[in-house]
């Protein structure tokens, strides 16, 4: 098995984003857990209003509106960069299909048979295409002989069948042909 350039890539950005996630979840607990701490401490000073639990309320206030407002502005940019992460990743991963596509055995083995029996399509087209004016050529051998010569001397030149009409087993259009011809061609097949 070929180790992969592009794996590691999409496992590790999607390890930050689980990483930031996590870091995140653990902020957000401790947040929740200073929130607790600020309602107990109001809850201390409203028994027993001192210097002290005064002091300690107005410092966990500050903390949790300090903390609070950074943990939204983290989650905020975390929620940005997630299309952004997830379109990279998109990317890695046609990458990695394509690398793999490569790397396969199988498909080396298709591609080269599949280019052989291109060709060798592509050789038989051009027999069979050509065969037609063969025939045409050897038909009127037969048939312009001497005695057609004498019987029709001083006659318009005789034109023959059209041959073209008769190579229509494969149903493709002359554009088509003239594109596998030129395919054949990129791959080295030779026309006679």
């Amino acid at each position: 098995m070929i180790t992969s350039n592009v794996l590691p890539k999409i496992k590790e950005i999607v390890s930050q984003v689980n990483n930031k996630r996590k870091a995140l979840e653990d902020y957000y607990n401790k947040l929740e857990s200073a929130k607790t701490e600020l309602e107990d401490a109001r809850h201390a000073r409203e028994k027993s209003f001192t210097f002290e639990t005064d002091t300690k309320v107005a410092e966990l206030e500050g903390f949790v509106s300090r903390i609070g407002s950074r943990y939204n502005r983290e989650k905020q940019t975390f929620e940005n960069e997630l299309p952004s992460k997830l379109r990279r990743i998109e990317e890695l991963y046609g990458e990695l299909v394509y690398e793999k596509w490569g790397a396969d055995q199988e498909v080396r083995d298709l591609t080269e048979r599949t280019i052989e029996s291109f060709k060798n399509t592509v050789t038989l087209l051009d027999q069979y295409t050509s065969k037609p004016k063969e025939i045409n050529r050897k038909a009127l051998a037969e048939v312009m002989d001497a005695d057609f010569k004498t019987a029709f001397s001083g006659q318009m030149t005789f034109i023959g069948a059209d041959s073209y009409s008769l190579a229509t087993a494969i149903p493709l259009e002359s554009t088509t042909y003239q594109k596998l011809y030129s395919a054949g061609r990129q791959l080295g097949v030779r026309f006679e």
